[in-house]
């Protein structure tokens, strides 16, 4: 099942792709111009100071001809002031969807991107000036294929590879609201396609990433039955903690899912 992400980002990067096709006659010329919300996670190397989260828009145009991407990369360093860096004509490589590219330049330093116009994210991953470390990501934070075990309220437990886990941040309040995909509930023989936290949980921002908390989050959840799609409350979230971790990629979280303690881990995807 497809991860849940924001209208915005998923028009703005469907049109990408589709303008990135053959055009009319085979030809592939032409450059496609878009912007994309994206979160900053900035850290001052020397002191491992977290700065204030802060969102922002970067622009980037690709060039299909050249296989080139150029960027207008916009940050907050000190959660105040905006700092603006402009790249040109990075070289890229593209592998079913993904474009993926790296340099450095004046005041940037290993900066490291990928553009997936499959899952509609940008991630990159930069030093400025040798004294902050970026990460921007899109606010939709995701773990797919993720490991994980059920321990059910009988004592009999399952374990699975499959569920998808997302978390969509805002940066404004330090919140998130929480999804859960594709989980099958081995107890009830119910596969669960969605669960949806109504209400969002507490972001803390750590060194390396976030830490996500919240003692009871009602949801709604769909899930298929024989055949039939249902939607149901009996699924809320309670005592939850998740920890991303953006520096090494990794995602680890526990929480009680109705009647099921849930144990996840896998690596972040974005």
């Amino acid at each position: 099942m497809k991860k849940v992400f924001s209208i915005i980002s998923i028009l703005a990067l469907m049109l990408a792709v589709a303008s990135c096709g053959d055009d009319e006659g085979g030809k592939r010329g032409g450059d496609v111009v878009r912007s994309i919300k994206v979160i900053n996670h900035v850290v001052e190397t020397k002191a491992g100071e977290v700065k204030p989260l802060t969102a922002s828009e970067i622009d980037y145009t690709l060039n299909r001809d050249n296989m080139t991407i150029s960027l207008v990369i916009r940050v907050k360093l000190d959660g105040v002031n905006e700092t603006t860096v402009k790249l040109n004509d990075i070289q890229m490589t593209e592998n079913k969807g993904v474009c993926s590219f790296k340099t450095s330049a004046s005041g940037i330093e290993n900066l490291k991107g990928h553009l997936d116009f499959n899952e509609a994210t940008l991630r990159l991953n930069y030093y400025i000036n040798g004294t902050y470390r970026v990460i921007a990501t899109t606010p939709e934070v995701y773990s797919t294929k993720c490991s994980t075990s059920c321990l059910y309220s009988d004592g009999k437990t399952s374990t699975s590879s499959g569920p998808m886990y997302q978390y969509v941040i805002n940066p404004d309040d330090l919140s998130a609201k929480v999804v859960v995909m594709d989980l099958i509930d081995q107890q009830a023989k119910r596969q669960l396609l969605s669960i949806k936290s109504h209400t969002s949980a507490k972001v803390t921002v750590t060194p390396e990433g976030y830490v996500i908390e919240a003692e009871q989050l009602p949801t709604s959840t769909s899930y298929m039955l024989n055949g039939k799609v249902t939607t149901t409350v009996m699924y809320p979230i309670a005592d939850l903690k998740a920890t991303i971790d953006l520096e090494n990629d990794k995602y680890d979280a526990s929480m009680l899912l109705g009647s099921i303690t849930l144990t996840a881990s896998g690596s972040v995807n974005n």
